[in-house]
């Protein structure tokens, strides 16, 4: 007839005023370290050591990052020298290889050479 109630320890049942207060959080519980010993936040520690972890990266990326381009920037100022320096040694090289400038160096270095007076022929052998 009458089903008995089993016997609950009403000790350990929490009422809905100690859940609203377990579930709140406050200054002082954030300032007093109340907060680092519930049972969520124990919970999330190996998350928290995750995001440290990728932050840590982040910023060892950033830094490799900024050495990098370091190293590009230095490499792009050698190429232009490079190209400067190359430029301005064409063009010596294509303004002494003139014939007036080749008759100038042969007559200053006192060389027995002469100038062709009759232009080339082709020789043809008959068989």
């Amino acid at each position: 007839m009458f089903k008995k109630k089993p016997k609950v320890n009403k000790e350990f049942i929490p009422t809905k005023q100690e859940i609203r207060e377990t579930s709140k959080l406050t200054a002082k519980d954030l300032l007093g370290g109340k907060v680092l010993s519930r049972d969520g936040v124990i919970r999330q520690i190996p998350f928290v050591f995750f995001i440290a972890a990728l932050i840590l990266i982040y910023i060892a990326n950033q830094y490799k990052g900024e050495n990098m381009m370091g190293q590009i920037i230095g490499l792009e100022r050698d190429v232009r020298e490079l190209r400067a320096e190359y430029s301005s040694t064409a063009f010596d090289r294509q303004k002494l290889s003139t014939q007036s400038e080749i008759t100038k160096m042969i007559n200053n270095q006192g060389l027995p050479l002469q100038e062709a007076k009759t232009p080339p022929f082709k020789i043809v052998m008959k068989d």
